[in-house]
């Protein structure tokens, strides 16, 4: 994400209000400001992170061809764990 800084004016009952907000949610005044954004409208949600489907789907199909049966074949048990 690439981020910038704005500096916004507020009263000091404002910054004490989010402060404590703030310290009561156990995050930062920033992420704080960018929840509400988001939640006013202003901002696109987050991305949702990448399944694990997601990470691996380029590699699905690649043993055309190949043994299907490798993990319950005993032929190619064989050996394993030596």
């Amino acid at each position: 994400m690439q981020t910038e800084t704005l500096s916004v004016r507020i009263s000091k009952a404002e910054s004490r209000a989010l402060r404590e907000r703030a310290r009561k949610e156990g995050i930062s005044k920033g992420s704080l400001v960018r929840r509400a954004l988001r939640a006013y409208g202003v901002t696109p949600e987050a991305e949702v992170g990448k399944s694990g489907y997601d990470a691996i789907k380029h590699l699905l199909g690649k043993n055309r061809g190949k043994s299907r049966d490798l993990s319950s074949n005993p032929a190619h048990l064989e050996d394993y764990g030596r």
